[in-house]
C-alpha cells in the first residue's frame, strides 16, 4: 500500500475579482430603477391637472410595462454575467495544471504488488519523474501504509529492501521514516488491526541541470494482507500530476488474485483532503480495471489529490 507525498500551493481568483462584474451590473440596475421611478413621478405630477383619468391610466400602464421590460433585461444581464464568470472559473479549475506549480511531474508510475498466501507482500514501484520548471527537488517522499495485528512487534510491517535512482543504489536503511501508528475510527474497515504509516525518501536530486530521473523502490509488507482470502485493499495516492499510473496485483505460490466480489467498485476513489468518496470517479476508473489471474489497473487521467483503493481477494 503506497502513495506519493509532496506539498503544492495553488493559486486562485480573489473575491474582489469575482464580484467586480456583478457589482457594476448591480449599480446599473439600481440606477435604471431610480431613473424610471423619477420619470413616473414627474409624469404623474405634470398630467395630474390637465389629463383625464383614462389618459392618466394609459400613460401609467405604458410606463409600468416599459419599467418591467427594462428591469427584466437588466436582471437577465446580471444573471448571464454571473453565470459566464462562474463557468470561466470552472474551466480554469478543470485545468489543474494552471493552478498548481509543477515541482514534480510523474511521466510514468508503475506499482506492482506480489502477495503471498501467508499475508506478506512485495511492493515494487518504478517511476519516471520530471521537474518541468527545473525546480530544486532534493527528494520525493512515498507515504506507505500497512495494517498489522495488535500486540505484534512495532514497525516491522514495512521494510525497505531497495532504493535505486538512475541505476545508483541508495542506502535503504536510512530511506525509511516512521510517521505514526493509529487505530482507525472505523475499526471494521481494517478488521480491528492497527495502521502503521511511514515514508520512503527517494534522493532524486533534481535541479536546473538535471530535470529528469528514474527510480525503483522495493518494499516488503509483512502481515499486511492477512485477510487476503476474504478481502484486502491496495492503495495508490496521487498528489502529483501523473501522466500514466499502472497498478498490478498478483499472487505468488499458486495464489490467484481477483477483484473482491464484495466491493461496490473495482477502484474506489477518495478525495484526500476531505476523505470523501467520489462515486463518479470510482465508476470512471473502475472501467479501466481488468482481471484474469491478476488484477491490472491502468489509467492516464488519475486525479491529483485522490487516493485510489482496489479491493482484492486471493484464492488457491
Amino acid at each position: 500500500m503506497a502513495g506519493v507525498g509532496q506539498q503544492f500551493r495553488g493559486t486562485g481568483m480573489t473575491s474582489s475579482q469575482r464580484s467586480e462584474g456583478v457589482s457594476a451590473a448591480l449599480a446599473a440596475f439600481v440606477s435604471a430603477v431610480l431613473s424610471v421611478a423619477l420619470t413616473i413621478t414627474g409624469t404623474l405630477v405634470g398630467l395630474r391637472s390637465q389629463a383625464s383619468q383614462g389618459e392618466l391610466f394609459l400613460v401609467l400602464t405604458w410606463i409600468l410595462i416599459t419599467t418591467s421590460v427594462v428591469s427584466g433585461a437588466v436582471a437577465m444581464w446580471i444573471l448571464a454575467d454571473s453565470i459566464r464568470k462562474n463557468v470561466r472559473e470552472l474551466e480554469h479549475l478543470r485545468n489543474l495544471e494552471d493552478y498548481m506549480p509543477q515541482l514534480v511531474r510523474f511521466r510514468r508510475r508503475h506499482d506492482t504488488f506480489v502477495i503471498r498466501s501467508d499475508g506478506d507482500a512485495l511492493l515494487s514501484i518504478t517511476c519516471d519523474v520530471e521537474s518541468p520548471t527545473a525546480a530544486f527537488v532534493p527528494w520525493i517522499s512515498f507515504a506507505t501504509t500497512a495494517e498489522v495485528a495488535r500486540g505484534g512487534p512495532e514497525w516491522e510491517s514495512i521494510q525497505v529492501r531497495r532504493v535505486c535512482v538512475d541505476g545508483v543504489d541508495a542506502d535503504p536503511a536510512v530511506s525509511f521514516v516512521k510517521l505514526y501508528r493509529k487505530i482507525p475510527v472505523d475499526e471494521s474497515s481494517v478488521n480491528g488491526r492497527l495502521v502503521e504509516v511511514g515514508a520512503v525518501r527517494i534522493p532524486v536530486s533534481l535541479d536546473s541541470g538535471r530535470t529528469r530521473c528514474s527510480f525503483d523502490v522495493e518494499l516488503e509488507l509483512r502481515g499486511a494482507f492477512t485477510y487476503i482470502d476474504q478481502e484486502e485493499k491496495c492503495y495508490a495516492e496521487v498528489p502529483h500530476v501523473t501522466d500514466e499510473l499502472r497498478v498490478i496485483i498478483k499472487g505468488e505460490d499458486g495464489l490467484r488474485i481477483s477483484c473482491s466480489p464484495f466491493a461496490e467498485h473495482r477502484v474506489k476513489a477518495t478525495l484526500l483532503s476531505t476523505e470523501m468518496p467520489d462515486l463518479v470517479e470510482s465508476q470512471v476508473q473502475s472501467a479501466y480495471c481488468q482481471m484474469s489471474d491478476e488484477v491490472r489497473w491502468v489509467t492516464k487521467n488519475a486525479k491529483v489529490g485522490y487516493s485510489y483503493a482496489i479491493a482484492v481477494r486471493g484464492q488457491p
